[in-house]
């Protein structure tokens, strides 16, 4: 099994890789999107992608007689982040124009471009933002522009540092540790989201979000994200022998030979549409006349999935294991009684099961990020992370839970 996941890793990196150096061939003669803020901070450049490549629903804007680059970029694992200012023909006064625009381009990291044409990921937060933002109940940034071509792409997204009230956080700040105040914001605002896509039949998920883009129920990626955690699983064991012992690689081990089964359990009906990279960083409070309210950003994970895998990524990584296993269980319940107030009622006992089940992920997202370092976030953030999950399935026994999955 383990041999079928690795040839179909080689063989989606392969066409990553073709595609970039499809790309190469392209830029001599203009037909490649812009790899560098420089390329892409020009008049030209940016007034044609608003006027086409705007997603469902995106707001018009004049045309743009001048771009720069303010110098102020934002930290992130796999892209380029930052900031661009515009300057519209006819120097229009309307104060409701964005004067600055957060871009998104791939990183220049190779390694990183091309396991992200192999997973994908890249390409799922593209498609959420032509055909899904628009549709989500919650804030998120408002999309201008959308552009994908071989192995590139640009986000032209809402500047939320220009919205007054907003609160945006780091990977610093989930590192830190939240606050159980916090914690309930931010589940009451997956509650709202996963109750709006709750029950969505096959037929009507594939319309908006296709399952071909699901990182882990196609054969192919299934087979793929195996073979990857397994990869990893030695390289942590050596890099954190504190925190991940032979003890916890071996229950991964055990976890990835009844991978199979786990994801029969994970991904029983009814789904909805989740986050899936649900951690404090990705979210953002802004201020409204009844009290502060939580948006999400950055849409690389999004998929569909239990809501629950939502609510235990967040609280694994945000609060701190002393703290959270004070809270765990009143949170939990939080989030089904706000479930219930958007008119989605959930059988407690399972979804605290559920919970439990849905840790052996949020584990293997560590030890993909530290096993495989260099392809996420800085090594003290995922060591820190790493603690936290290796913490919660002690905790919650997965083990057991995985001895007796049927």
């Amino acid at each position: 099994m383990m041999l079928g996941g690795s040839a179909a890793l080689a063989a989606s990196l392969a066409r990553a890789a073709s595609r970039v150096a499809l790309d190469g061939v392209r830029d001599p003669f203009g037909g490649g999107l812009p790899q560098t803020p420089e390329a892409l901070a020009r008049a030209g450049v940016v007034d044609e992608l608003l006027r086409t490549a705007g997603s469902m629903g995106s707001p018009a804007l004049p045309a743009v007689a001048s771009v720069r680059l303010p110098g102020v970029d934002f930290e992130s694992s796999n892209c380029r982040n930052f900031l661009i200012e515009l300057d519209y023909a006819g120097s229009p006064s309307d104060p409701a124009l964005p004067r600055t625009l957060y871009a998104k381009l791939p990183t220049d990291s190779l390694t990183t471009r091309l396991f992200a044409g192999a997973l994908g990921f890249w390409e799922l937060e593209c498609t959420f933002c032509e055909r899904v933002a628009q549709q989500v109940p919650v804030r998120v940034p408002r999309v201008y522009a959308v552009a994908r071509r071989g192995s590139r792409f640009v986000l032209l997204l809402e500047n939320l540092g220009e919205s007054p009230g907003v609160e945006l956080f780091l990977n610093r700040d989930m590192a830190a540790g939240t606050t159980p105040e916090r914690a309930r914001l931010c589940l009451s605002a997956f509650a709202e989201l996963h109750a709006h896509f709750h029950g969505w039949s096959y037929e009507r998920r594939e319309t908006l979000l296709p399952h071909a883009l699901h990182p882990c129920l196609l054969p192919r990626q299934g087979a793929m994200n195996r073979a990857l955690n397994a990869a990893a699983i030695n390289p942590t064991l050596r890099a954190a022998p504190d925190l991940f012992t032979p003890e916890i690689a071996a229950l991964c081990r055990r976890g990835l030979e009844r991978f199979d089964a786990m994801k029969a359990y994970w991904y029983r009906e009814p789904l909805t549409l989740v986050h899936g990279d649900s951690h404090l960083a990705n979210l953002f409070e802004y201020a409204t006349p009844t009290g502060p309210r939580m948006g999400m950003l950055d849409f690389q994970a999004v998929h569909w999935s239990k809501g629950i895998r939502d609510v235990q990524y967040f609280l694994i990584h945000s609060l701190e294991p002393d703290l959270l296993v004070v809270h765990e269980a009143a949170l939990i319940d939080h989030y089904l009684a706000e479930l219930s107030r958007f008119g989605v009622d959930l059988d407690p006992a399972e979804t605290h099961e559920q919970y439990r089940a849905f840790s052996f992920q949020t584990l293997m997202v560590g030890v993909f990020s530290l096993g495989l370092g260099g392809l996420t976030e800085r090594e003290e953030t995922v060591r820190t992370v790493l603690r936290r999950e290796v913490a919660a399935v002690r905790r919650l026994r997965f083990d057991d839970w995985l001895e007796d999955l049927a």
